[in-house]
C-alpha cells in the first residue's frame, strides 16, 4: 500500500501544468485528492480524469487562491468532505499579467501586471497556507509543498522582475513558515523545478532561451516521492539553493 493512501491532499493550480500532473500522481498513489483551480472547464476535465484513474469521487473546487474568502471556504469544504487535511501542494502560479503579452523591462512593466503575478504567486501561497494550518496544527502533522523556480527563484532574470520577485518571496515565506511549524510536526518543502513544459512556458517561448523543458509528470513524480519520505527526514536545500542533502529532521 502507498505511504500516501487515504491522506487528504489539496493541489492548488491543479487543473493544468505541474498541478494537474501532481493531482493525477497523488491519485495514483491512493491519496484523496482535492483539485483547486479557477477555470471551471479545465477543473472538470481534471477531476473526471482523476475519477477514472482512482475509481472514486474526486473533490474539485473552483476557487481563487488570491481571495481570503475563497481560501477560507477551501478549508471548510475539504473538512466537510474528508474531516482532515494532510497535504497542501501550492502549484497555483502565473508568470505574467494579462496585459504582458511579451517580456518587458521594469521601466515598461504595468502595475496591473506586477500585481497579478505577485498576488497569485505570493498572496495566493500565503492564503492557502494559512487556510490549512489550523487543521494541520491540531492534527500534529502535515506536509506543505511550495514551488519556487530555477533559475528565477535563485537569481534575478532580465525581463522577469515580477516573477523573480515573487519566487524569492516564496523562498522566504517557506523558510519562515518551516521554522514556525516544525514543532507541530508539519514539514514545509521548497522545490525548485527547472524549465517545465507548462502553458506558462509555452506562452513565453522560454524553450528557445533555456533548452528543452522537462515534462510536468517528472516534477509530479518527484513531489510524490518527497511526500513519501519518513517523518523524521527532509531534503534540506543549501543556502544558495544549489543542491540538496538528506538530513535528520528535528
Amino acid at each position: 500500500m502507498s505511504a500516501l493512501a487515504g491522506r487528504v491532499a489539496i493541489v492548488t493550480g491543479g487543473s493544468s501544468g505541474i498541478g494537474r500532473a501532481t493531482a493525477l500522481a497523488l491519485g495514483r498513489a491512493d491519496a484523496r485528492v482535492v483539485v483547486v483551480g479557477r477555470d471551471s472547464e479545465r477543473l472538470q476535465r481534471t477531476t473526471k480524469e482523476l475519477e477514472r484513474t482512482t475509481g472514486g469521487r474526486v473533490l474539485g473546487l473552483s476557487l481563487d487562491v488570491r481571495s481570503e474568502c475563497d481560501t477560507a471556504a477551501l478549508a471548510e469544504q475539504v473538512l466537510a468532505a474528508h474531516g482532515r487535511i494532510d497535504i497542501l501542494v501550492a502549484c497555483a502560479g502565473v508568470g505574467a499579467g494579462p496585459r504582458q503579452t511579451v517580456p518587458r523591462p521594469v521601466a515598461q512593466l504595468a502595475v496591473a501586471d506586477w500585481d497579478v503575478v505577485v498576488d497569485t504567486n505570493v498572496r495566493g501561497t500565503f492564503l492557502s497556507d494559512r487556510a490549512v494550518l489550523p487543521t494541520m496544527i491540531a492534527q500534529g502533522e502535515g506536509d506543505i509543498v511550495h514551488l519556487s523556480s530555477a533559475p528565477a527563484g535563485i537569481r534575478g532574470q532580465p525581463l522577469a522582475a515580477a516573477y523573480c520577485a515573487s519566487k524569492f518571496a516564496v523562498n522566504a515565506l517557506s523558510e519562515s513558515l518551516s521554522s514556525e511549524v516544525r514543532e507541530h510536526g508539519i514539514r514545509v518543502h521548497l522545490v525548485f523545478p527547472g524549465l517545465v513544459e507548462t502553458p506558462l512556458v509555452k506562452g513565453a517561448g522560454l524553450a528557445k532561451r533555456f533548452g528543452s523543458p522537462l515534462a510536468p509528470e517528472r516534477v509530479a513524480d518527484f513531489l510524490v516521492w518527497l511526500l513519501c519520505l519518513p517523518r523524521d527526514a527532509v531534503l534540506q536545500p543549501s543556502r544558495r539553493y544549489g543542491s540538496s542533502t538528506l538530513r535528520g529532521w528535528s
